[in-house]
């Protein structure tokens, strides 16, 4: 069965049904933008960065699409009048205080994504400290960098409908979520935009 479905799609590709910048995993198919390839849009290595480290520590042990939707909420922010203006603000937004050396920092559990300011370490952990690569956090960075820069080019299409929040179904119960319309759910994770009417 595995070997059909890969034989139809090469076929697909082959005669034009499917561009050759089709995302494929697992037998999945996420269509992305046809894009002129020169010239290529220049990527801000930094907001990146950003975008891949929000992916990661939100959705390291989601799928694909899992990973995909997490970017999209974070660049539908950067495109909503309510938040910054860059993927960097986004993801780092919070309510700051004062510590004892005099550096602003985050206050505990008031940041915009819970893994910024959980009082855990923010650190990518790729090995051990033997050294020893750590296959699925390596894979899921990898998986990262690859969706980040291609959100930011604009191949992948928003697959949350412009949402802007969500939130883990298993862990969590947010106040807003019956404020805003649900519009799918990936995952462990709920997604949901404000209503068109107010």
């Amino acid at each position: 069965m595995k070997y059909a479905v890969f034989g139809i799609l090469v076929a697909f590709v082959v005669f034009g049904y499917i561009s050759s910048n089709a995302l494929i995993e697992n037998e999945t198919v996420y269509i992305v933008k046809d894009i002129d390839p020169i010239p290529e849009p220049e990527i801000d290595i930094n907001q990146m960065h950003c975008l891949a480290t929000n992916i990661y520590h939100e959705a390291r042990g989601e799928s694909f699409a899992g990973k995909v939707a997490v970017g999209n909420v974070t660049l539908n922010r950067v495109n909503h009048i309510k938040y910054p203006d860059t993927i960097c603000d986004v993801v780092y937004q919070a309510r700051l205080r004062e510590n004892w050396r005099g550096d602003m920092v985050p206050v505990r559990h008031k940041c915009q994504f819970s893994w910024y300011c959980d009082g855990m370490s923010d650190d990518i952990v790729l090995r051990t400290d033997q050294g020893i690569v750590i296959k699925d956090h390596m894979f899921a960075w990898e998986q990262s960098l690859e969706i980040a820069g291609k959100i930011i080019q604009g191949e992948v299409l928003d697959i949350t409908d412009g949402a802007t929040h969500y939130f883990n179904s298993d862990l969590a119960d947010p106040y807003w979520a019956n404020e805003l319309v649900r519009v799918v759910e990936i995952d462990n994770h709920s997604f949901h935009k404000e209503s068109k009417i107010h």
